[in-house]
């Protein structure tokens, strides 16, 4: 009989971090509705410093300085202060449709009543405490200690969790994987002769609206194929998806980390099985506009009832106020080579700088850890350093880092957990078609009033009084 599927929600927005072992571990964290601090940002000087309202989503406003905040967060993927205003303003809209797609699904999950009440949160910001090495008060004095309000941040929780509630109840439930899909790709991939190439991809969307007119299609595969022209003249991915990309996870590079042939979305998988690493692919049409797809790197694995688990450490830089995304990568690359040269341990350079409380308390030791449960840029650095090497400064939409890895084992998966990941694994694949559809649709039905780009789409067609 059929299984409902209803894996964690790995498409919600993961802005700015207060704690990075928070923000490394793929866990329910955002600040998306945070209330901006209204400190100038030198590289939004394309924008204007007064607070108003730049979009208008049913019954929730998107002010300037939330888009702001929202937009300084970059600072680790993009060159903030060295853009041009145009390159702003066009970064800006790409940001705020992405705020107007999460406040949607807001919208829709308080008109359909999921709430989450006070003992939920308190449990979930309990777990964070404690996968950080601290008690709850340890938590928020670190989040006040980092400039950020605690009512803001256990704010920006439960919208977190609103938002996984919405894709659970409302896309991931209605995903059905059966006992013969999960038996079929158990034996693909533990068979005695189980061996498949896996692909570590990442994407760039161009989205097309709901019964687009031919002429808004007709832009939209324009501008795709001016993105498309940037990357084959040699334009950074990760840049350039964080600048232009409409992917929900645009400011995470559009990675989407390493899938086998079962976890790629089936429009991709003929794209996809005839590349090689480094290549970016044509334009792919789907229903939900233009893909561009990057193979980042391959590799051959055979299947086995076990998964690779790294002993690592780790120092983490972030950009801040007073030291640009230029000098925080420069600082990480001299305290990485004093590490490498024997003038300094790890364990005593992250105690004194990384931005990581948790882990900086314990010499930078993450413990055993998982590469899927990592956000991607932290998991392709494990799976790619040997034992006992330095990895290179890398950069996540979370800062720099640079790892050790000290030990990896191979940790046997029960036969309940072996179905369960394989539940997850061909879940995953079809959810990510499914969840686009969904906020497709939600978008269509929507009051939205976008003041960057002067575009009202009212499905109602009554536009709602005594909005300023």
């Amino acid at each position: 009989m059929p299984v409902s599927h209803a894996p964690t929600p790995r498409h919600v927005r993961r802005p700015l971090a207060v704690l990075a072992t928070l923000l490394l571990i793929t866990m329910p964290f955002s600040q998306g509705a945070a209330q901006a601090t209204g400190q100038e940002n030198p590289g939004m000087s394309g924008f204007q410093p007064l607070d108003r309202i730049v979009a208008v989503v049913d019954d929730r406003v998107i002010t300037q300085q939330q888009l702001q905040a929202e937009v300084a967060q970059l600072g680790g993927q993009v060159d903030l202060a060295n853009m041009s205003p145009a390159d702003q303003q066009r970064l800006g809209e790409r940001v705020l449709d992405r705020m107007i797609t999460e406040a949607t699904m807001l919208e829709r999950a308080d008109k359909i009543g999921i709430q989450i009440d006070d003992t939920r949160l308190n449990q979930a910001l309990n777990g964070i405490a404690q996968r950080n090495g601290m008690n709850l008060s340890q938590l928020r004095d670190a989040v006040i200690g980092q400039g950020q309000n605690w009512a803001d941040f256990r704010d920006g929780i439960r919208e977190q969790m609103l938002l996984e509630e919405l894709q659970k109840r409302e896309v991931y439930s209605q995903i059905n994987v059966s006992d013969r899909d999960i038996d079929a790709y158990i034996e693909q991939r533990t068979g005695s002769s189980a061996e498949q190439t896996e692909y570590r991809l990442a994407q760039i969307l161009v989205s097309v609206p709901e019964n687009a007119s031919p002429e808004a299609i007709e832009q939209a595969e324009a501008r795709a194929r001016d993105i498309h022209d940037e990357l084959v003249d040699g334009a950074d991915f990760a840049r350039v998806s964080a600048e232009r990309s409409d992917a929900l996870n645009a400011d995470e590079g559009g990675s989407l980390g390493w899938r086998d042939p079962a976890r790629i979305p089936s429009l991709f998988l003929p794209v996809v099985q005839g590349m090689e690493a480094g290549e970016i692919s044509d334009i792919i049409r789907s229903p939900n506009g233009f893909h561009i797809v990057k193979v980042s790197d391959t590799r051959t694995t055979t299947g086995t009832a076990a998964v690779t688990q790294y002993r690592a450490e780790h120092v983490l830089l972030r950009p801040r106020e007073d030291r640009d995304p230029a000098a925080t990568r420069e600082l990480a690359q001299q305290l990485r080579e004093q590490v490498a040269s024997g003038d300094a341990t790890l364990a005593s350079i992250a105690r004194e700088f990384s931005d990581d409380p948790g882990s900086a308390q314990r010499g930078g030791d993450l413990g055993w850890v998982n590469p899927e449960d990592m956000v991607p840029a932290f998991a392709d650095a494990l799976e790619s350093v040997q034992v006992g090497q330095l990895s290179p400064v890398f950069e996540s939409q979370f800062g720099f880092h640079f790892l050790r890895v000290n030990d990896q084992r191979r940790q046997e998966v029960s036969g309940e957990d072996l179905r369960e990941q394989a539940r997850n694994a061909i879940g995953e694949r079809r959810a990510d078609e499914e969840l686009t559809k969904y906020i497709r649709r939600l978008r269509s039905e929507a009051y939205i009033e976008n003041r960057l780009t002067d575009t009202v789409n009212d499905a109602s067609g009554q536009r709602a009084l005594g909005r300023q």
